[in-house]
C-alpha cells in the first residue's frame, strides 16, 4: 500500500485536513463531533504485520470512529471514568475533579484491526495519558494510564504513583 494513497483517500472523504503520510502511518488534524473536540487522527495500516491492509477498510474504520454520537462517546467517558474509578475505590483522592469532566480526548489512532483513543486528565493524572482500546463496537475493550502521576491523599502525606499498575499495587497491598 502506498501511504499517500491513503492520505489522499482520508482527505477525499473529508476525514482529514491537509493528512501528511509519514514513513509508516497517516496523521491530520480532525473534528470528533461526538466529543465536539478537535483532534490528531493517526491512520497505522501496520503494514509489517498487515501487509494486505485495504485503503478503504482503513478509511472505512476512521469514518466509523469519527460518527461516534455524542450518546456513545458519553457512554465511553463513563465507561473509562468508572474503570479508574473502581480501581481507585474508597481512597481518598487530592484533587476532587469529577473525572467526567477532566478527561479530554487528544488523539484517535485507527489500526487495521483496532481503536485507540489516547485522554489527557490534567487534573486527575497530571503529565500522563490513558490510553483506550475500543472493540469492533466502539465499546471499551481496555484501558491503561501510562506516564501519570496518580495522586492520592492519605491522612497526612500525599501519596504520587508513576502508573495505574502502581497505584493498583498500593491500594491492593496488605497492610
Amino acid at each position: 500500500m502506498e501511504l499517500q494513497r491513503l492520505a489522499d483517500a482520508l482527505s477525499d472523504a473529508g476525514l482529514v485536513t491537509d493528512p501528511t503520510a509519514e514513513d509508516t502511518f497517516v496523521h491530520g488534524r480532525t473534528y470528533l463531533p461526538g466529543a465536539d473536540a478537535e483532534v490528531n487522527l493517526n491512520v497505522d495500516p501496520e503494514l509489517d504485520e498487515h501487509p494486505d491492509a485495504e485503503v478503504g477498510a482503513l478509511v472505512e474504520r476512521a469514518a466509523g470512529v469519527l460518527a461516534i454520537t455524542a450518546a456513545q462517546w458519553r457512554g465511553v467517558v463513563e465507561q473509562v471514568a468508572s474503570e479508574i474509578e473502581d480501581a481507585v475505590g474508597d481512597e481518598p483522592v487530592a484533587e476532587r475533579t469529577d473525572l467526567r469532566d477532566d478527561l479530554v480526548i487528544r488523539s484517535v489512532v485507527v489500526f487495521a484491526d483496532t481503536v485507540l483513543l489516547s485522554f489527557e486528565a490534567a487534573e486527575q493524572f497530571p503529565g500522563g495519558a490513558i490510553r483506550v482500546q475500543l472493540d469492533d463496537d466502539l465499546q471499551v475493550e481496555d484501558l491503561e494510564v501510562d506516564g501519570a502521576a496518580a495522586v492520592l491523599r492519605d491522612e497526612t502525606e500525599t501519596v504520587v504513583f508513576d502508573d495505574l499498575d502502581d497505584l493498583l499495587d498500593h491500594l491492593t497491598a496488605e497492610t
